[in-house]
């Protein structure tokens, strides 16, 4: 109050109202400077920008003119190029059914265990095989295998690569087109680059520019520019605007040769004019090491997730019980009749041109090669065990094995043609019935699985289920709802088994001039 009488007695209400607009005057002076700055400044970036684009520009005819020179590409090639004008294959058509379905930003995603079972008639040999005792403590904890009883196991997987797994197994020709479209993106100031499980995205501020992605094993860049503007050039891309994945970089260009990757680099620079990008003389464009990683090592680092369809046969035998003292006579004396059977059927000789072969044939193997029926009937049986609550199998060189606990309560081998049924009861008390079951307790490796049940007919597996049930009730046991799977697989030739490590060559016997085989 008293500032106010004091400038009132200062300044004439005149004068007080001309330094009021002096003030706006100035305020908007200083207003209008920096609008001008601003505009002067932007171009002044616009006219660097179409400087250094239009220098770039000419460094790359003169890049792709050397290449033509050199005969790298067809000299005298038109303007419109017939393979630059890719169409939609059957690659392309899954990969937009998966988009249909999955429209969301993946940014955020994880690498993940799919639990899943094999889809019907799958076979599920024809995966890969991951041992435990070769993952990382992670990769056993998130698969939830870490107890000791794992050690020895090994499981059927299914792979699902994300964008930097599949970077990492291409080829180096691929690779190298990755790092020259990455280090053109790099050079211009602000540009980022950000991985997901899918894609990478490239981007200024908020402004998507481009994504790079794989449609099945081909690299593609996707641009934020308007295909339409590039229909009748040799820059063509494909038109996916009107899918939501592609919505802000609706450009999609595959990168199927050298030439089109120097296409793409121009059509990075048509990206940098249109958004004024402007050259940073400090960017680094390092090349990014893509050097080949583990299964185990993606998955750790969130770039492959795991599908675990089954356990696969160990790679060693499971090792026999030891016999006692009193074992040992008791094989003497019966001949060791059964066991020697055993034996017998896991030579298997083939003659070749180069001689004679002597293969051990694994459990999945024998399976694998067996006859339609003995697979329908191990698959049903095999579905009827494990849908008793907390029976686990395990499949080993020579059998398969359901225990409950530490208690083995069932057996499967193939014994030549026939589908061999061991259970964990005594034999003796179905003497005289209708089921026709062996003892084999004089077996020392039947001593926990006596009773022998041969599977050969339909009525037969109805009898096997029958015995399952008694077998089952007497330990406990609940049946509970589970989804059956089917176990058959097609058959493979030896060849293919012994690649697979499912058949062992263990004696190969040499022709000689006279006809005869030599040791």
């Amino acid at each position: 109050m008293n500032a106010m009488f004091l400038s009132g007695s200062i300044f004439t209400p005149g004068q007080v109202a001309a330094m009021i607009v002096v003030g706006v005057l100035i305020g908007l002076l200083i207003a209008a400077n920096i609008v001008i700055f601003v505009i002067y400044r932007r171009k002044q970036e616009r006219k660097l920008c179409t400087s250094q684009l239009q220098n770039k520009r000419l460094e790359l005819l003169q890049h792709l003119k050397n290449i033509t020179d050199d005969g790298s590409l067809m000299k005298g090639a038109p303007v419109m190029y017939a393979q630059d004008v890719d169409d939609e294959t059957e690659e392309d058509m899954t990969d937009d059914a998966d988009e249909a379905g999955d429209d969301t930003d993946d940014d955020d995603d994880e690498a993940a265990v799919t639990e899943t079972t094999p889809s019907e008639g799958e076979d599920i040999t024809q995966n890969e095989i991951l041992a435990v005792a070769d993952m990382s403590e992670y990769t056993r904890r998130k698969l939830g295998y870490m107890d000791d009883e794992y050690d020895r196991k090994r499981y059927y997987v299914r792979y699902t690569q994300g964008f930097e797994a599949k970077l990492r197994a291409a080829d180096d020709e691929v690779k190298a087109r990755y790092n020259e479209l990455i280090s053109e993106f790099k050079q211009f100031k602000g540009v980022k680059i950000k991985t997901s499980f899918r894609q990478q995205r490239i981007y200024k501020g908020r402004k998507t520019l481009a994504i790079m992605l794989f449609r099945g094993k081909t690299l593609c860049v996707a641009f934020a520019l308007d295909p339409k503007e590039y229909e009748q050039t040799k820059y063509r891309g494909i038109d996916k605007s009107d899918k939501k994945r592609f919505m802000q970089t609706p450009m999609l260009y595959k990168l199927t040769s050298a030439r089109r990757t120097e296409n793409a680099k121009y059509l990075i620079l048509q990206l940098a004019d249109v958004n004024v990008m402007v050259l940073d003389e400090k960017a680094d464009i390092t090349p990014v090491d893509l050097s080949e990683c583990t299964p185990d090592e993606l998955f750790v680092a969130g770039n492959l997730r795991i599908a675990v369809l089954g356990e696969a046969p160990e790679l060693e035998p499971e090792p026999e019980p030891e016999l006692t003292v009193e074992d040992t006579l008791d094989g003497e004396a019966t001949g060791s009749g059964a066991d020697k059977e055993e034996e017998q059927e896991e030579d298997i000789e083939f003659d070749t041109p180069e001689g004679r072969m002597v293969f051990d044939r694994s459990f999945t193997a024998r399976i694998i090669q067996a006859d339609d029926a003995l697979k329908a009937r191990y698959s049903e049986l095999k579905n009827y065990i494990l849908q008793y609550k907390g029976v686990k199998n395990r499949i080993s060189w020579k059998r398969e094995t359901y225990s409950m606990g530490r208690k083995t309560v069932a057996m499967f081998s193939v014994r030549g043609k026939t589908l061999c049924l061991y259970l964990a009861a005594d034999p003796t008390r179905f003497d005289n019935s209708k089921y026709n079951v062996e003892n084999m307790s004089e077996t020392a490796s039947r001593r926990k699985t006596p009773l022998l049940f041969r599977i050969k007919s339909d009525r037969r597996t109805a009898y096997a289920k029958q015995l399952i049930d008694i077998v089952m009730q007497e330990n406990g046991a609940a049946k509970t709802e589970r989804r059956p799977v089917d176990y058959t697989s097609p058959y493979r030739s030896n060849d293919a088994l012994v690649k697979r490590g499912l058949i062992r060559i263990t004696q190969t016997t040499a022709k000689n001039p006279f006809g005869t085989t030599d040791k």
